[in-house]
């Protein structure tokens, strides 16, 4: 795990330091030393390089890089694309000048005269769209295929949300000492690259952590154990329109259980039991009631579905069903399991999100971004970090959420992490089924946080193997659990 810090946590993070003597020149040296470092590695010594500079402290870390690779014999050239300048920064450009930093106008810069750019335009306090030399600027850089080494983070990405309208794509950032949200999540991983952090002396806080590595192994099954130990999953799946969702789900769970789940049963639709029949290997089947292939509620049912059970999985493939938010009321209200609502249950609460105020079960929502919008509608300004949102939302009905993405954020309104495992193969019609059933199923054997943490994880790392195997066009959801890690 590492801490990923917002724009005013680094900030405090920054004034702390200068009270321990860290002065921000200092940090500014520092960064730059960092900077000299990467560009000498990543280049040769008869390479032209080109910093890119603004009139901020982003800025000044450029100057002070330029300043350093020229009286280290290097071929730099510097452009300032500001017209004014904070006192650091116009203290570099005097250094630069006074020793003669070969330095051109904006006009005249051409991005394929170079062997690597520097961009050091915009830093953290970036909250605005691009306009006038810096918008210029990033169009001649995204235009260009020449190699962009960013300094904290590419000029124009929000350091909070990773939004943008228009920014650097870097082929490279350097950030320093900490990650950012916005390196990781939003639209930051299109336009970072290669994420790389340098400690210049800052030491931030933050309640927010990412997972890296192989840093989540399950637990081991015991010598002596049996299936019972791991708990039974159940997937409430299917309708006469998406029938193939619910076979993904169940085989998610299927696949988990040599790690999770000791039993999985698939719940569907009564009148379509033919069409799951032949599917069945290892896992059993569970005909609910239904009509005219969807499910409808029906409490005797439903109680057989809570006997042995460690956890429930809704909504995979189940459509539009009036009767949902009614088997979802019941559930939540009567089973003493984990509950993992997502796909068209997801759907259905939307429309009467409040009634999560109540429950006896542990909840778990798997929401992909719009669902995730559609179920906090009206509760939250659009520029706040979708980790606050996300943390803020599970806290106020006492939930687990996994909002899903090429980073997915997850928290129980206490602890938030974020999971950048997985591939952009994932992104395909069915992906989401599986990672529910995995979910569930791990909901067996821990707590409902680790359950999503540790489903979210494994699930990005089974695809990443599998697209060794498939390919990344080729990679469909049932593929994915071909290889469990």
């Amino acid at each position: 795990m590492y801490n990923v810090l917002g724009v005013k946590e680094v900030k405090e993070a920054e004034a702390r330091a200068a009270g321990s003597g860290l002065s921000e020149d200092i940090l500014i040296e520092n960064a730059a030393a960092a900077l000299k470092e990467a560009v000498c590695s990543l280049t040769e010594p008869r390479d032209k390089i080109c910093v890119l500079a603004g009139g901020g402290n982003n800025g000044a870390d450029g100057m002070s890089l330029a300043r350093m690779l020229f009286l280290a014999g290097r071929k730099v050239e510097l452009v300032v694309t500001a017209k004014k300048f904070g006192g650091s920064a116009e203290v570099r450009l005097s250094a630069c000048r006074a020793l003669g930093v070969p330095e051109i106008a904006a006009e005249t810069f051409r991005p394929q005269n170079y062997a690597l750019i520097v961009d050091a335009m915009l830093g953290t306090g970036c909250d605005r769209p691009l306009g006038g030399i810096m918008l210029d600027m990033t169009e001649k850089l995204n235009d260009s295929d020449v190699f962009v080494l960013a300094v904290d983070i590419p000029t124009g990405l929000n350091a909070d949300t990773g939004e943008t309208d228009v920014a650097v794509i870097a082929d490279e950032t350097l950030t320093f000492s900490c990650v950012k949200l916005g390196h990781i999540i939003g639209e930051g991983r299109n336009y970072c690259g290669n994420l790389v952090v340098a400690d210049i002396g800052i030491r931030g806080e933050s309640g927010v952590k990412a997972v890296a590595g192989d840093g989540l192994k399950l637990p081991a099954r015991k010598t002596v154990s049996h299936k019972y130990n791991y708990g039974r999953v159940r997937v409430i799946a299917g309708s006469p329109e998406m029938m193939g969702a619910s076979l993904l789900a169940h085989e998610s769970a299927a696949a988990a259980l040599k790690s999770g789940a000791g039993l999985a049963a698939l719940c569907v639709p009564s009148s379509l039991r033919a069409v799951y029949q032949s599917r069945v290997k290892e896992e059993t089947l569970c005909f609910l009631p239904d009509r005219d292939g969807k499910i409808v509620f029906d409490k005797q049912a439903l109680d057989a579905l809570f006997v042995k059970t460690g956890a429930i999985l809704l909504g995979p493939g189940m459509g539009e069903n009036p009767e949902l938010i009614k088997i979802i009321e019941y559930i939540k209200d009567n089973f003493t399991g984990t509950f993992v609502i997502d796909a068209d249950g997801l759907n259905a609460l939307a429309a009467n999100v409040e009634i999560l105020n109540t429950h006896k079960a542990d909840i778990i929502l798997t929401p992909h971004a719009g669902e995730f919008a559609r179920l906090t509608r009206g509760m939250f300004d659009d520029d706040m970090p979708v980790t606050d949102k996300v943390k803020k939302f599970a806290a106020r009905f006492g939930i687990v959420v996994a909002e899903k993405s090429a980073t997915t954020v997850i928290s129980d309104g206490n602890e938030t992490y974020l999971n950048t495992t997985g591939t952009p193969a994932l992104a395909k019609g069915g992906s989401g089924d599986v990672l529910g059933g995995m979910i569930a199923a791990f909901a067996c054997r821990m707590p409902p946080l680790n359950a999503a943490l540790f489903g979210c994880y494994h699930f990005g790392k089974c695809a990443e193997t599998a697209e060794k195997i498939y390919g990344s066009e080729s990679l469909t959801a049932s593929n994915i659990i071909v290889k469990n890690l």
